[in-house]
């Protein structure tokens, strides 16, 4: 019981925040990795530089503009093709594609 009583160090090394990081990365890299490499192929670099993929969720592929003009030209994008392209290229997953300005993810 000794052990258990007395004063214990604190582990300040940064391992366990990137292991997390890792794991994190891992699963969503296992989940987006295809659809971010369509992605990165088929959008134009301008958009690239200014939206990302935030995640897929329930046949859901959300993409996150950093502004309402980016949003707006994530959407003319989308209508030109894009979001056809991705819809025909992922039909078990990707259902419905929905843009919303915040933080771009990717």
């Amino acid at each position: 019981m000794r052990p258990f009583r007395g004063r214990h160090e604190r582990d300040v090394s940064i391992d366990n925040a990137l292991l997390a990081i890792e794991r994190t990365l891992r699963e969503r890299h296992e989940t987006l990795g295809d659809v971010i490499d369509v992605w990165n192929q088929h959008a134009p670099p301008v958009v690239r530089d200014i939206t990302g993929i935030a995640g897929l969720a329930q046949g859901t592929l959300t993409l996150t503009a950093n502004s309402s003009s980016a949003s707006y030209e994530l959407s003319r994008v989308l209508r030109n093709g894009l979001e056809r392209l991705l819809l025909d290229r992922f039909p078990s997953r990707v259902r419905r594609i929905k843009v919303r300005i915040g933080t771009s993810g990717g």
